[in-house]
């Protein structure tokens, strides 16, 4: 191992872990890596707000919602990400800066990189309006995203960040497959010659020193406690986006912060839903979404989105060892409630076909389908009619179903489910309730059956 990688590895066991648990992500597939019970977070509480969401009752009306961006939440006050002038895309007197968090190896930045960030640069960046701070933030790859971090931040003291990362998201394959540092390091150096770098000795040696770690590690430091829950993540105008966003989310929400800048109001295209600071978590629920006995001593609520592959992973990994240990021993009531991002385009036709399903009886088996064929349906522009033929392989009888469906019966409830997902401060799927304590991410079975147990015992 050359010298200088011991210096590299501590950090990127901390790095890792950070979106192992509680990602979701927008096409990509979900990250391999599943920590320990050891590695596991401690389950966390939902933020505290000063302000109550409107309405008597704690809840936005739904019809207040559709057809909106819900505005992320507020970053702290305290907040102050570090600049990084060569790393920085716009000029210093826009009206609005992003941050944006990312990894070289991460699929969704590469897609936010080659088709999001030209259309930022020509409508908002161009125009003055906005700056685009680049932050580092390798968790997804492993050591060779480190290394490829250190190449941009080395390409950047030449004034060619930007263009080291045009080539590092256009050769992943070439410098992500490494097995050993120096052969990492090897790997991304002949991006700088390619780019046009003046000082190949000095980029090289940069790299091969470690130079910019320090900075990769206060860029970390800087996002750790926003919880990202998808990359990108992004800071602007005061407010996080930490679960990913498409390209006409990002818009509508730049165009708000905007407006705001200039009259000092957001406009009526997009929603803000601030979390009660003591929230209810006594959830209305309805029996078709429910399993196990309903005098269970344990409830778990699960807010989740059919076309979160992290919500897919609980479903695969964890309810069944639920089902098994828990849910059929009569220790566990567990409700299912939907909470489609709205970045998840098909998310919604599938909540609606679970429901629409249950009318027949089957909501659990459509529920199991839509995660096991997930493949099938996620970005699949023909998802109303995958989720048809899904009806009829179930058996249902598809003339009522299609009328569901096609009516849109249930897509209020959804809302509605969602609307008290927010308001007791869930923000990313997927995201759990255990008796009212918290718990947010796909976090592994182990970490539930800790809390179950600790609850079980104190009864």
């Amino acid at each position: 191992m050359p010298p200088r990688a011991k210096t590299i590895l501590p950090i990127l066991f901390i790095l890792t872990l950070a979106l192992t648990l509680s990602a979701c992500q927008q096409g990509a597939p979900p990250l391999d890596s599943t920590p320990t019970p050891d590695e596991a977070p401690a389950p966390t509480q939902p933020p505290a707000e000063t302000a109550a969401p409107p309405g008597d009752d704690g809840f936005q009306p739904v019809e207040d919602i559709v057809g909106k961006v819900i505005m992320p939440p507020e970053a702290p006050a305290s907040f102050q990400p570090a600049d990084r002038p060569d790393a920085t895309l716009g000029n210093e007197d826009a009206t609005i800066t992003m941050y944006e968090w990312c990894d070289y190896a991460y699929p969704n930045c590469q897609i936010f990189h080659t088709e999001i960030l030209p259309q930022l640069k020509s409508n908002y960046v161009d125009a003055g309006k906005l700056r685009i701070v680049h932050k580092e933030f390798p968790v997804a790859g492993g050591d060779p995203s480190v290394i490829a971090s250190f190449a941009a931040q080395c390409a950047g003291k030449q004034g060619k960040y930007q263009e080291m990362a045009d080539w590092l998201y256009s050769h992943v394959d070439a410098w992500s497959q490494q097995t050993d540092i120096q052969t990492m390091k090897d790997a991304v150096k002949p991006g700088g010659e390619a780019i046009g770098i003046e000082d190949l000795d000095a980029f090289n040696a940069c790299i091969d020193h470690d130079a910019p770690l320090e900075d990769i590690k206060q860029d970390y430091f800087d996002g750790q406690d926003l919880e990202f829950r998808e990359l990108p993540g992004f800071v602007m105008g005061g407010y996080v986006i930490n679960q990913g966003a498409s390209a006409d989310e990002l818009t509508t929400i730049i165009d708000a912060i905007l407006q705001k800048e200039e009259t000092g109001a957001l406009p009526d295209t997009v929603v803000t839903v601030t979390p009660s600071p003591t929230p209810d978590t006594d959830f209305e629920t309805e029996n078709v979404t429910v399993m196990g006995d309903p005098n269970a001593p344990v409830t778990i609520v699960e807010f989740s989105d059919y076309q979160c592959p992290f919500c897919q992973r609980h479903f695969q990994q964890v309810l069944p060892q639920l089902k098994k240990d828990y849910i059929d021993t009569g220790k566990v009531r567990y409700v299912f409630k939907d909470f489609p991002l709205s970045f998840h385009k098909q998310a919604m036709p599938a909540a609606m076909a679970a429901e629409c399903a249950g009318e027949q009886g089957k909501y659990w088996e459509m529920h199991d389908k839509l995660f096991s064929e997930r493949d099938k349906w996620n970005e699949n522009p023909d998802v109303n009619n995958v989720m048809k033929q899904f009806a009829k392989e179930l058996g249902l009888d598809e003339k009522p179903f299609n009328a569901c469906f096609d009516s849109e019966k249930y897509k209020d409830e959804i809302l509605a489910d969602q609307q008290e997902g927010m308001a007791a401060g869930v923000q990313g799927t997927p995201a759990f309730f255990i008796n009212g304590q918290f718990l947010s991410g796909a976090q592994p079975y182990e970490v539930f059956k800790q809390i179950i147990d600790q609850i079980l015992a104190s009864q």
